[in-house]
């Protein structure tokens, strides 16, 4: 069951990374029909990432406060993600918005590889 959530939290961590830059470029070339299809799967897997995260941290990890930490900084991924795409969508600056997701993500997936302590 454990690696199961591993598996499912990780694959879902690097698919949603390359779903932002994708769905970033496609809002910003002007292909909105093709950019909402990439952002909704985004949202499933944030879903997926909340979940599987949730469940293992609080079946496993209850007692380690870094993983918390490590929670906490990846619910303001998904908004910085959210707000990336959105102003993306309607064509607004949002490319600060951008780097600090991509920014936050990595330093997320650091804490997660415990490369960062």
């Amino acid at each position: 069951m454990y690696n199961a959530l591993i598996e499912s939290h990780v694959g879902g961590w690097e698919v949603a990374f390359v779903l932002l830059i994708v769905g970033y470029i496609l809002y910003r070339s002007g292909r909105e029909k093709a950019g909402k299809i990439v952002h909704m799967l985004l949202r499933l897997m944030i879903v997926i990432i909340v979940v599987s995260g949730a469940w293992m941290l609080f079946q496993f990890r209850a007692g380690e406060v870094l993983y918390y930490v490590k929670g906490v900084l990846g619910l303001f991924v998904f908004g910085l993600m959210e707000m990336a795409l959105g102003r993306a969508r309607r064509q607004e600056a949002s490319t600060g918005f951008f780097v600090g997701a991509l920014a936050l993500m990595v330093v997320v997936i650091l804490i997660g590889y415990r490369v960062i302590m």
